[in-house]
């Protein structure tokens, strides 16, 4: 079979999405399907990652122009974005409108199906949650220090939606209290000037990982995620997630290991708590679950289906 995704692979820092494309591309190789990232002739399988138009891939107009001309190709939407997301008021009607010419679905949370169904979504579809590379994102031993525990969240987006009220607020918190060390892995918000928080530009991979085993905790505060990686690559490399109560897809892996809060004051209580109950906390991680493998057995098992239809 041939497979064709709208946008590219990812070997740098950047989005869920682009990674997602890594590591699916990668598992659709290995069983022997062929795998590009154009329109050509042939392609039994148009992977949508993203409707919109894109430099980096082609668009839903392109790929309605290829079903046109190659009506028996199917199309298979991952569903990843929704307005609530970044408070933007264009990319649920995108969504709606590119899924009419999908053959099946594929929401990224229960959360995010919810949100469309709620709109008025009716067709086939699927919930798969996102998995992470484990020989890149795994726990390691390390000495806790229960007395200042080291905190650690990582975004490639700077929107403040990521939850920088939250880790603003860290911030001047750490500039009168020595209670525990922050550090932000990524790009953070241009719109203030951390003075307590250790910066950390982008990483990537085994980069990545070996910097997130290096903490105790993770935080997010990212409001009405459709599902995210962070929180999971954090989780994968043996770290509680403290998560907000408004996480959105979020909440549904984190639920088990982890506390959720509303407020800052309520992050300051489950901090302690997830202090103190730390070896608890990480024995409840079920670091199979979080897997891209898995993930990608899901996906598979949903596109064989596609084709196992009459």
């Amino acid at each position: 079979m041939k497979i064709s995704f709208n946008r590219p692979k990812a070997s740098t820092a950047y989005g869920g999405g682009a990674h997602f494309v890594t590591n699916f591309s990668n598992y659709l190789e290995k069983v022997g399907h062929s795998v590009c990232h154009k329109l050509e002739p042939g392609i039994d399988l148009i992977f949508m990652i993203d409707p919109r138009p894109n430099e980096a891939g082609y668009s839903i107009q392109e790929i309605f122009n290829y079903k046109h001309q190659f009506p028996k190709t199917k199309m298979l939407h991952r569903v990843n974005e929704c307005d609530k997301r970044k408070n933007t008021n264009f990319m649920d009607q995108t969504v709606m409108l590119s899924n009419q010419l999908a053959d099946h679905t594929i929401f990224i949370s229960k959360w995010l199906s919810d949100y469309f169904i709620q709109k008025g979504f009716n067709k086939s579809y699927a919930t798969i949650v996102n998995g992470c590379d484990t020989s890149h994102f795994y726990p390691a031993d390390r000495l806790f220090n229960p007395t200042r525990p080291k905190i650690v969240t990582h975004h490639w987006s700077d929107n403040w939606m990521k939850g920088f009220d939250i880790y603003t607020k860290i911030d001047e918190y750490l500039q009168e209290n020595d209670r525990f060390d922050f550090t932000y892995i990524g790009r953070y918000f241009q719109g203030y000037s951390p003075k307590k928080t250790n910066i950390i530009p982008p990483l990537y991979g085994h980069d990545l990982g070996n910097e997130l085993r290096n903490h105790d905790i993770y935080v997010t505060a990212s409001r009405w995620e459709p599902c995210g990686m962070h929180h999971i690559e954090g989780a994968s490399c043996g770290l509680p997630v403290l998560y907000h109560a408004d996480g959105g897809g979020i909440n549904e892996t984190c639920v088990n290991h982890g506390y959720q809060f509303r407020s800052f004051a309520e992050f300051l209580k489950y901090l302690d708590l997830t202090t103190s109950n730390l070896d608890g906390l990480k024995d409840k991680i079920n670091y199979e679950q979080l897997s891209s493998k898995i993930c990608s057995d899901n996906y598979y098992k949903e596109i064989v289906g596609m084709f196992s239809e009459k």
